[in-house]
């Protein structure tokens, strides 16, 4: 007996969307485990190196930005300790230490900050780093080694920073599952050189 073209259709969309839905719910477990992993990882040090250079805005466009962003996850007012430099540089460090998570998100948000026209601003952002367990690099043996963080040159996505070990290898970090998956190209910002 011959099947339909039609019935045939409706089989593999059937079975494409099984497999769709089997790959997204693992996908959204794996994500959810490597949020959990980095968080219950993090044993906060105040005498982290941890710093954040950058270019591009003004002292009361910083204030903003960083009372923004410690609104939005929780932070308190102290979380941030800002020197200004020449221009509109600045360096911004962690007294009570940041979680990895959070300082990924910091970096990305102080080149996306909202209700800001960023077409007038030349920003740059780079958060220099020891990777520790709780960043959850993909391999353990990165852990100890110095890394900067930041957002990568044309980027599109707005949902992500790159990483770049000192061993040369580089990494990207979606926001959608926080995994660090290995990449060909840096594509690190010539505006990040300086900082």
């Amino acid at each position: 007996m011959k099947m339909r073209p039609l019935v045939i259709i409706v089989i593999v969309l059937g079975i494409s969307l099984l497999v769709g839905i089997i790959w997204f719910t693992n996908w959204q477990r794996a994500a959810a485990s490597q949020d959990a992993r980095m968080t219950a990882s993090f044993v906060p040090s105040p005498a982290n190196d941890t710093l954040v250079s950058g270019s591009g805005w003004d002292q009361s466009e910083l204030d903003r930005i960083l009372g923004d962003f410690s609104l939005q996850y929780g932070l308190p007012a102290n979380s941030f300790k800002i020197e200004r430099g020449d221009s509109r540089k600045f360096r911004i460090s962690f007294p009570h230490d940041i979680e990895p998570k959070l300082l990924l998100f910091l970096v990305n948000y102080l080149q996306y900050p909202n209700g800001f026209d960023l077409r007038t601003h030349s920003i740059a952002a780079v958060a220099h780093v020891v990777l520790t367990a709780a960043f959850g690099v993909s391999d353990p043996t990165l852990i100890g080694d110095r890394a900067r963080i930041y957002v990568p040159s044309n980027d599109v996505d707005h949902d992500l920073v790159y990483a770049q070990v000192q061993q040369g290898h580089s990494f990207r970090i979606s926001f959608t599952d926080m995994i660090w998956q290995e990449v060909d190209y840096a594509r690190l910002p010539p505006s990040i050189g300086g900082l």
